[in-house]
């Protein structure tokens, strides 16, 4: 867990933690961006869409991936990015985010 925990850090710490929130219907939804893509995470789902969550986690190897912990500090300590979008961008946006890939939105 020491390795996650410091990922996570590092990840909140680096601003790589964002709330997107979707205009007018005020959907959010939290996104991490990780080494290889951004990663829809659902916190009080326990759920990310990174591929470590689904091999390793998904199997019971590991109990979380760091980028569901870092979404969990970043709201503990109040310190993420809120990207405003339009809501004609959500499904396309979720989308990218389940496959993991690295959009081009404004702010990315």
């Amino acid at each position: 867990m020491t390795s996650i925990l410091v990922e996570a850090e590092n990840a909140v710490r680096a601003g790589r933690v964002r709330l997107h929130i979707f205009k007018p219907s005020e959907r959010s939804r939290w996104v991490v961006v990780g080494r290889h893509g951004e990663y829809l995470v659902l916190p009080e789902a326990g759920y990310c869409s990174c591929p470590d969550f689904f091999f390793r986690v998904m199997s019971g190897e590991k109990s979380t991936c760091y980028h569901l912990v870092a979404v969990k500090l970043a709201i503990e300590r109040n310190q993420f990015k809120i990207m405003e979008m339009d809501d004609a961008e959500h499904d396309q946006l979720m989308e990218r985010w389940l496959r993991g890939e690295v959009s081009s939105e404004k702010g990315a």
